[in-house]
């Protein structure tokens, strides 16, 4: 939303959609890349306040602004329009916020504390609503708070009245208020993006009625023999259910049945009422192959589903296994000139599940009544399984399969389906909008949980190699840097590499840092530790509080199964970046004089400067063929002149 208000000031008239390549002459994109790089500039000012707070002079945290300016991969992310800076921006700003709040500590309750508390919680708030890695930084937060709590805890001259208060605040601040600016970008997203699109279609039915420009809410009302019907699943990633002409490899080798996503003709069925409800007891009083019967189609109803495209009907037998998710039975088609057209296995049972209050009749219609479907002669219901098929021979499409267990619920979202489109030229189509209900938090859970599925599908192809992508190990020593563009000669060549003094410095004291812990445990168990307790408390709290967050944002990916890229280290890289500082002044002040301590500042000041200079062709873009910059391959993995991985 904050791209799509920079787009908005440069007075863009949203008719480009940003689908790569040379911009519109219309497009004032050189504004949109200034308002990103504020993010970014804002880096340098929020770093200084930072180390300041965590007790260092102001020259060396002079530095650690400086270290975080002139890094190359922070400088050129920024420089973008990309989702990476505001999310930089609101991980410090979640840091100094904590920050601050840590100086504080000796104060509870003050309006300073309070302030710096509420703060903290805001930047959590808006942190997380940039990026879901914006949770790291909840996490950081909130290990620093259940340490805090717990010091409090033990000590037992604290009134447990100021205690259970301490709880409340944080709570208050912590939890409730990054909550209500989550939940409060969302509400506004869903008031901005009211106007319809295809992307929606995951969305629930009472929500895509009311988009503006959506063609879902004018049908008919009743669903009776003879509707063109295209159904929709309840779980997401699933689609529609579809079939086309190709066939199970194994199995009954007959016509594939499976979800799709997107619209298509072969999403569409007609749908025929072979038996009312009421007029049955079992499968043999009813005839598979008799005439449809007229009229509306409701709860217990039996129907056969007619693929229009390849003329055939939805089939189900117990004999063969899905293809991927063996514990359910495969779902097919037969051809209507088939021998199998006429078999019970074509008709399905229709189960009414919550539907809307304003269409509980007892009958299906369109968009507001969740059906299930029940195979009369298999007694298994339709499921949508949420595998996927050999994109071989299935294209990748969903799993569609048959279920026997007969513990199901009836409110899962796998066995619920729901016709989205009911055409019937017989009909006069109605407003279904007012008969539709909907709400924030239903809408809030379905997209969150759709942003979910929808991340963990971005699954790395381990048979072949992006030369975009790359595995958290190589993040810290900048392995593999990344090409941003094409390497062409006649391009402009930009590189997301950063400064290797500072990638290569904040790696080694990161690594090393729990070496230095383990080393300090020795000493002080032999009691040779020679810290005055508040010197020692002093710097281990700012250590711990860069250090976690270099590891907070850092090693969970490596438990991670989606693809990465080298620009997921950037946040570890600031609290890294901040903590290479730390430690240049904290163990620079342990062991040299003043005079000293400044010529380290001025050596690791110029130091910084070289590499930033010497790498800024690559941060500021390139147009000349890449041979004619010399120098740039520091390393034979660095794909500078050449991708030893391209073909």
């Amino acid at each position: 939303m904050l791209i799509a208000f920079s787009n908005y000031l440069a007075d863009n008239n949203g008719t480009y959609v940003f689908e790569g390549g040379d911009y519109p002459a219309y497009i004032n994109y050189t504004f949109m890349r200034v308002f990103n790089a504020a993010f970014g500039i804002a880096l340098t000012p929020m770093a200084f306040l930072t180390c300041r707070q965590l007790r260092m002079p102001a020259h060396f945290a002079a530095l650690a602004a400086l270290f975080v300016t002139l890094d190359n991969a922070i400088c050129v992310m920024s420089r973008f329009i990309l989702l990476d800076a505001p999310l930089l921006c609101f991980t410090a700003l979640s840091l100094t916020m904590l920050s601050y709040f840590y100086r504080q500590r000796a104060n509870p309750f003050s309006p300073e504390w309070c302030k710096y508390l509420v703060l903290t919680g805001v930047a959590l708030g808006l942190v997380s609503s940039s990026k879901w890695v914006g949770f790291f930084a909840i996490a950081l937060v909130g290990l620093y708070t259940i340490h805090e709590l717990y010091e409090m805890f033990c000590n037992v001259r604290m009134p447990v009245r100021d205690y259970a208060m301490h709880w409340m605040f944080r709570v208050m601040a912590l939890l409730i208020t990054p909550l209500i600016i989550y939940m409060s970008c969302f509400a506004v997203h869903f008031l901005m993006l009211n106007r319809y699109d295809n992307s929606a279609n995951f969305m629930p039915m009472g929500f895509q009625v009311r988009l503006r420009g959506n063609p879902l809410s004018h049908q008919p009302f009743d669903v009776q023999t003879g509707a063109k019907v295209r159904l929709y699943s309840q779980a997401s990633g699933t689609g529609y259910l579809h079939s086309h002409s190709h066939k199970y490899p194994s199995g009954s080798q007959r016509q594939q049945i499976t979800g799709y996503g997107f619209a298509d003709q072969n999403n569409f069925w007609n749908i025929e009422r072979r038996q009312v409800a009421g007029t049955y007891k079992d499968v043999t009083d009813v005839s598979p192959h008799g005439a449809p019967i007229e009229g509306p189609i409701g709860h217990g109803d039996i129907i056969a589903l007619h693929h229009n495209s390849t003329d055939s009907y939805l089939y189900s037998e117990v004999s063969f296994n899905a293809p991927v998710s063996t514990q359910f039975h495969e779902v097919s088609t037969v051809s209507n000139e088939s021998t199998e057209a006429r078999f019970h296995n074509t008709l399905w049972v229709v189960d009414i599940v919550n539907p809307e209050k304003r269409m509980n009749d007892g009958r299906i219609h369109p968009l507001g009544t969740p059906i299930r479907l029940r195979n009369l002669a298999s007694n298994c219901i339709l499921v949508a399984t949420g595998e996927r098929l050999d994109k071989n021979w299935g294209w990748g499409q969903a799993e569609v399969a048959c279920d026997r267990n007969e513990d199901v619920s009836l409110k899962s979202s796998q066995h619920l389906w729901t016709i989205e489109r009911n055409s019937n030229k017989n009909l006069t189509a109605v407003d279904l909008g007012k008969y539709m209900s909907t709400s924030f938090l239903k809408n809030f859970a379905v997209l969150n949980r759709q942003m979910w599925l929808t991340n963990n599908a971005l699954i790395p192809d381990h048979d072949k190699h992006n030369v975009l992508e790359s595995d958290p190990w190589s993040w810290p020593f900048m392995v593999y840097p990344m090409r941003m563009v094409g390497w062409d000669d006649s391009s402009i060549k930009y590189l997301e590499i950063g400064n290797p003094f500072l990638w290569w410095g904040s790696a080694t004291v990161c690594l090393l840092f729990p070496v230095q812990l383990f080393y300090w445990l020795v000493c002080w168990q032999h009691k040779c530790m020679n810290w005055r307790s508040t010197e020692f408390r002093e710097y281990i709290d700012g250590a711990m509080i860069l250090w976690g967050g270099w590891a907070l944002h850092y090693l969970p990916f490596f438990a991670m199964g989606r693809v990465t890229y080298i620009h997921h280290y950037l946040p570890a890289l600031y609290f890294g970046i901040l903590f290479l500082a730390y430690q240049i002044y904290n163990v620079s002040s342990w062991y040299l004089s003043e005079r000293s301590l400044r010529r380290v500042l001025f050596t690791c000041a110029i130091i910084v400067v070289f590499g930033f200079w010497w790498f800024s062709p690559l941060t500021y873009g390139w147009d000349k063929p890449i041979a004619d910059l010399k120098g740039m391959q520091w390393t034979s993995s660095w794909p500078v002149y050449k991708d030893k991985f391209e073909l």
